[in-house]
């Protein structure tokens, strides 16, 4: 879940309601200067259902250490593996492609996640998680007739020469980006100001795309990537009292009583 500072309120969004704005966005990536995705459908269905796992969490959302609403960027680790995995889990009935890049974004968080601090148990946790998506990948690439033999980090080929790794790549950091400008529009925050190594189209020199906020549910993007001057949308919140709860059932409770609302969003040249 999301939660946005505004007023008096905490606007809070579901994790797979901004996975399916991020979708949105992915229908319209692509114009003269940035090739559309290829295979197009899978990479957006993949985009789209990204953060699927999160109404595990999110049905029945819960409280940080402080009391508040827990935002998606104070998850503890262990429930973030049980969101990654239940969205690995509930894409199985797509096209492998799309799984396979399902599997590589939380693959790719996983690697995030082991960058920082953990208990002897966590690691443990993560090294397991890891290993599982790996499995995972290996049998979706069999399936997809793609080699076995690359040398892979993350899941992502580490050489740059081969075009099928290339095109993987280019798609997971389509994945990538709609996910980050999604996250930019939605937060209270712009988490992400850029995101860098962005190919184009095959054979281009990769390029930075920079975002800033305009208003308060507005984004620029340079260089722009889409295929019309501006994109408008809209996602479901719910407002809760901007406070400190006394636990979680008070929370809960909070949310249950709150009408689902539409937020416009708006991502413009």
């Amino acid at each position: 879940m999301i939660r946005r500072e505004m007023g008096s309120s905490f606007l809070l969004f579901a994790q797979d309601d901004h996975a399916r704005l991020s979708g949105e966005l992915a229908r319209h990536y692509g114009n003269r200067f940035f090739a559309k995705s290829e295979p197009l459908d899978e990479t957006i269905r993949a985009v789209a259902r990204h953060d699927c796992g999160w109404p595990l969490h999110d049905d029945l959302p819960t409280l940080n250490k402080d009391g508040l609403p827990l935002d998606v960027f104070e998850t503890p680790l262990d429930v973030a593996m049980a969101v990654w995995q239940a969205g690995v889990e509930r894409v199985a009935d797509e096209e492998a492609y799309t799984q396979l890049l399902v599997s590589l974004h939380v693959l790719g968080l996983s690697g995030f996640a082991a960058a920082r601090q953990h208990d002897r148990r966590e690691q443990f946790e993560l090294n397991k998680f890891q290993h599982r998506q790996i499995e995972k990948q290996v049998e979706l690439r069999k399936r997809l007739g793609m080699p076995l033999d690359v040398p892979l980090r993350l899941g992502l080929a580490v050489r740059s020469d081969l075009a099928e790794e290339e095109k993987l790549r280019r798609n997971h950091n389509i994945v990538q980006t709609m996910d980050r400008i999604s996250l930019g529009l939605c937060c209270t925050e712009l988490m992400f100001e850029k995101i860098e190594g962005i190919v184009a189209r095959p054979g281009a020199t990769a390029v930075t795309l920079n975002f800033s906020r305009t208003e308060d549910f507005a984004l620029r993007v340079q260089p722009w990537p889409f295929d019309g001057e501006k994109i408008e949308m809209e996602i479901p919140y719910r407002a809760v009292p901007l406070a400190k709860y006394e636990d979680v059932e008070e929370f809960r409770a909070a949310y249950a009583a709150a009408a689902q609302m539409r937020m416009k969003m708006t991502v413009h040249a």
